[in-house]
């Protein structure tokens, strides 16, 4: 299942070791685009509904993020775990909610970054713009996701 990950600080020192992957422990939560997701929304394009998930957990990203810092950028991870691991939770993460069962390991696709900081987001009604990196740009991702984003 392709999940959206919102990235801690303390996980941007493994994403840096360039492996492809990351290790996840079981609770962590994420969004995605399971099974309730797709039946709520019947013949909505599969393509709407992944962009839906993603800017969920960019708005996580940029509301749960140290808030002494409102520069910050957010950095979701795409990348896929399998559907065993996951199982939905609307109730913390609304309709894209989930969290994992179990541990996993989560295969990076793909890096986002906004590209402005949390307090220019909230002053925008727009879904924040997004960078996209490929999975071996990693670290030019953390670069751009930790530089000052005035």
């Amino acid at each position: 299942m392709r999940i959206y990950l919102p990235v801690t600080p303390a996980e941007h020192a493994a994403l840096r070791s360039g492996a492809g992957a990351l290790e996840l422990p079981a609770g962590r939560s994420a969004w995605a685009v399971h099974a309730s997701a797709r039946a709520d929304r019947p013949g909505e394009d599969p393509e709407d509904l992944e962009y839906d998930a993603l800017q969920d957990a960019v708005h996580v990203a940029l509301t749960s993020g140290p808030q002494e810092d409102p520069d910050r950028r957010a950095l979701v991870v795409a990348g896929d775990v399998p559907d065993r691991a996951v199982v939905e939770s609307p109730e913390e993460g609304g309709a894209y909610g989930i969290e994992l069962a179990a541990p996993a390991t989560l295969r990076i696709a793909a890096f986002h970054v906004s590209e402005l900081g949390a307090r220019a987001v909230e002053a925008d009604d727009t879904d924040p713009a997004l960078l996209w990196f490929d999975a071996s740009e990693g670290a030019a991702a953390l670069d751009y996701a930790e530089a000052p984003s005035r």
